[in-house]
């Protein structure tokens, strides 16, 4: 079961993921340092979509994309040549 929205072409929706506060070490990150952080987890993906599957975690481009908020959780609908690296492990 999907989430509603399905992108076409080479569209990736992604779930955005909250900065944490605290680095694993306990430093405090500044708010400006959390907005910086471009991490996502791929939700859907469009057909022509070649390097990210559903459910990959993923680095994108800071500015890319459409932001949008459904049923409560944020989203970026961004073409597939914004996203950067796969997060592996």
């Amino acid at each position: 079961m999907g989430i509603g929205i399905e992108p076409i072409g080479e569209m990736v929706l992604l779930a955005m993921e909250n900065a944490p506060e605290k680095t694993e070490s306990g430093l405090l990150l500044p708010e400006e340092a959390r907005d910086k952080m471009t991490l996502g987890k791929v939700e859907a993906v469009g057909s022509d979509t070649k390097s990210v599957s559903v459910g990959d975690r993923v680095i994108f481009r800071q500015f890319s994309g459409t932001k949008m908020e459904w049923m409560e959780m944020d989203y970026l609908l961004i073409p597939e040549e914004d996203i950067q690296a796969k997060i592996m492990g």
